[in-house]
């Protein structure tokens, strides 16, 4: 890991343990549910600390949105059921050892949750 360049916030994209990937991909399964899982074992590390965050955050969001928009018809399950294949999209890319940054959320959690 040493030799590892890490993403913009100083979370390293690649290079965790097979452990830590795993751990960081669990997080987006249910994001709020099981990002708070991940934050609660994850110890000290950055890279699950930011994943467990992140999806904390994005599982929120998702679900205030679709909420929201359960008020016309079904569009509130259809973004529901966007978003979570969103975030299996994204414990696929972390599993893989590839970073995954949501937009504007990933932002929010660098300069606002991990100081």
């Amino acid at each position: 890991m040493a030799n590892q360049a890490p993403a913009a916030g100083g979370i390293p994209a690649v290079g965790a343990s097979d452990d830590e990937k795993l751990k960081g991909a669990i997080a987006y399964i249910i994001p709020l549910l099981t990002g708070i899982v991940i934050l609660l074992i994850g110890g000290d590390s950055k890279f699950l600390k930011f994943h467990g965050l992140q999806a904390i955050v994005y599982g929120l969001v998702l679900w205030i949105i679709a909420v929201i928009l359960s008020w016309f018809f079904c569009l509130g399950t259809i973004i529901w059921i966007i978003g979570l294949l969103y975030g299996w999209y994204g414990a696929y890319m972390i599993y893989t050892g590839k970073p995954f940054d949501i937009p504007v959320i990933a932002d929010f959690v660098k300069n606002s949750l991990m100081k």
